[in-house]
């Protein structure tokens, strides 16, 4: 998928030759917009994760020359051309898989992680009143999977409606716009958890028993640093638990500074790392003092209760440890940040997985993983897969679920 850069003219330009048509919305609006594609192009670059029809595309690069052209060319025949050309709406239809559940099969997860997907349709409006213009979501049968009935369906747009979000003067950049576009999607992802059909083979309890260590509700299949966890228990073992979590906007260098200090002077010190940008990123690890004789698998020995109960005894420190940190820094590092706008998701916890990060940094202009100035999303996904691939982290399948993604061309 192309993914598309531009620049903000000055002005909106004089012309009005489109008279069939509603006005065009502001450059401002337009730019924002077309920032929106853009990320979640990038979020959707998987195989069959995005799709886009010619004629919208043709508009995105209609869009794109548009706000590209110079002041001195503003009012010129080119722009009326281009105005005139700009539909009314674009659309891009975004894959929403159904993740796995615990206890998944080999037919389970080839069900839920398989082609069964939704469709979910965004309709983003480049014309008509700049009050009171939304922007639409929804799934329409045809995109739907067998299994979903139309009363799934009609429940999906409910969400979808609720979540529908203005183009107006309000909108000052694309936060707003792509965080409620994941937001329904997140939404949509867990509705879609609830209608999956029941009558699906079962997995062999102690194969379950085995594989749900390293991460929340998972499977051997879903999960191969399992075998790397088993592999490197010794007594020099460092065991954490770390969450992944995700924020629609993460930009400011101070309150990054303040985050990564504030992690590092923690007690205990925490480890990872945080990625600025639209979505941001941190991951955050908590060290988990456990016997030298621990083992991921030890905790299903009966032998070995005591393992189980100091397991679940530090796993209640570190969720009361995490909880603790996000309050220091909403209340002091974001006391002057809205509170709508102080969302903090939890995408992923592997609660008990060897440590992978020394300390704790902002990677964001890291050279490892920036792809160059000249792009309008400076982060490289693939340079970040191979990164935490490095550090022994399953970086594919942590990020799809951080993302909501399916996979990404490297």
């Amino acid at each position: 998928m192309v993914i598309f850069t531009t620049t903000t003219p000055a002005t909106n330009g004089a012309s009005s030759g489109s008279y069939n048509k509603p006005p065009i919305l502001p450059p401002e609006t337009l730019t924002n917009i077309l920032s929106a594609v853009e990320l979640l192009s990038a979020m959707w670059s998987g195989t069959d994760e995005l799709s886009l029809n010619s004629t919208d595309e043709a508009s995105i690069r209609d869009l794109v020359d548009y706000l590209q052209l110079p002041l001195e060319k503003l009012g010129s025949p080119e722009s009326i051309r281009l105005k005139e050309a700009l539909p009314e709406e674009i659309v891009l239809g975004l894959k929403v898989r159904v993740q796995p559940q615990q206890g998944g099969s080999e037919e389970r997860m080839n069900f839920t992680c398989g082609n069964d997907g939704v469709r979910v349709n965004v309709g983003l409006r480049l014309r008509g009143k700049v009050v009171g213009i939304f922007n639409r979501m929804w799934v329409s049968s045809v995109d739907a999977p067998s299994w979903l009935d139309r009363a799934g369906i009609e429940k999906m747009n409910g969400i979808l409606n609720r979540n529908m979000v203005s183009t107006g003067e309000t909108d000052s950049d694309d936060q707003d716009l792509v965080g409620t576009i994941l937001n329904a999607i997140e939404e949509i992802s867990e509705f879609l958890l609830t209608q999956q059909p029941t009558t699906i083979t079962t997995t062999n309890n102690n194969n379950n028993n085995n594989n749900n260590i390293d991460t929340v509700n998972t499977t051997n299949h879903t999960n191969p640093n399992h075998s790397i966890n088993e592999k490197s228990s010794s007594s020099s073992t460092k065991w954490v638990r770390r969450t992944w979590f995700y924020l629609p906007s993460l930009s400011t260098p101070s309150k990054r500074k303040d985050i990564c200090q504030l992690a590092s002077t923690w007690s205990p010190t925490l480890t990872g790392f945080l990625l600025a940008g639209k979505p941001g990123l941190i991951v955050i690890e908590y060290p988990l003092t456990l016997p030298p004789s621990f083992s991921p698998s030890s905790i299903t020995d009966t032998e070995t209760d005591c393992c189980s109960y100091l397991l679940e005894e530090q796993t209640a420190l570190a969720i009361r440890a995490m909880d603790s940190f996000w309050s220091e820094i909403k209340t002091t590092s974001w006391s002057d940040i809205p509170s709508n706008h102080k969302k903090i998701s939890e995408k992923l916890v592997q609660p008990c997985t060897t440590m992978a990060f020394t300390d704790f940094s902002d990677i964001t202009d890291d050279p490892n993983i920036q792809r160059g100035s000249d792009r309008g999303r400076n982060t490289d996904l693939s340079k970040l897969i191979k990164w935490l691939d490095s550090k022994r982290v399953n970086a594919k399948w942590c990020l799809e679920r951080c993302l909501g993604v399916g996979s990404w061309d490297i």
